[in-house]
């Protein structure tokens, strides 16, 4: 996990603080805490400020640190009172940390101020019964799971996008094959016999005699 030390002055060098946290898996680098594009640059998941004894010049830091990035914001300092740890907090100060402490101590701390990193839902598409992720690109019907070719999820997945819509054949053939003529073959046919078999829902792909093919649910919902 990267981790960036900031002080109010350049601190270059290998020191015991940096080894013994690189020890314990954090990737460090060093800045000066008025260097905000230094900080934000490296792409930390946690910044710890080394303030000494506290001071505005800190606080300003912290503000300025705070509206670049959402990484954790610990202080490490000699001294905090009241008046120092409510503004810290204020702006955005996740924890302080007041010498002495250990490199255990200081581990536990950044881990536990850490903001979990968002995720994102999976993207899906349910049809009725049928639930197609289209992310892992797996289909599953009543919950149980149908192997589908590349071709044929590609097909579902073009009905699946407009459901109840008429998707012209030219159309598929076009974007699922990249412009390679099929139109004088059975290929799409076979491909979407092949579909319906395997998702063995009664109707799930219908035919719109010479147009093309579309998906109709009552229930069909993105998710």
């Amino acid at each position: 996990m990267r981790l960036l030390l900031a002080a109010h002055r350049d601190e270059h060098g290998d020191r015991p603080l940096d080894r013994a946290l690189r020890n314990q898996g954090f990737v460090v680098h060093r800045a000066r805490m008025d260097d905000v594009d230094s900080i934000v640059g490296f792409g930390p998941r946690a910044i710890l400020l080394e303030v000494g004894l506290p001071d505005p010049e800190a606080l300003a830091a912290c503000r300025r640190i705070r509206q670049a990035t959402d990484a954790a914001l610990l202080v490490s300092t000699c001294r905090v009172d009241a008046r120092f740890w409510l503004t810290g907090r204020h702006l955005g100060v996740d924890d302080f940390v007041v010498h002495p402490f250990g490199v255990d101590e200081l581990a536990v701390r950044v881990h536990a101020a850490l903001r979990p990193v968002p995720r994102q839902a999976p993207r899906r598409i349910v049809l009725g019964r049928i639930a197609i992720d289209l992310d892992g690109r797996t289909v599953s019907v009543g919950g149980s799971a149908v192997a589908l070719t590349r071709t044929e999820f590609d097909i579902l997945r073009m009905l699946a996008d407009t459901p109840g819509a008429v998707v012209r054949r030219e159309r598929i053939c076009r974007e699922v094959w990249q412009g390679a003529r099929t139109e004088g073959n059975r290929s799409l046919e076979v491909h979407i016999a092949n579909l319906r078999a395997k998702l063995g829902v009664r109707d799930a792909v219908r035919t719109v005699r010479g147009v093309g093919y579309l998906i109709e649910q009552p229930d069909a919902h993105a998710a």
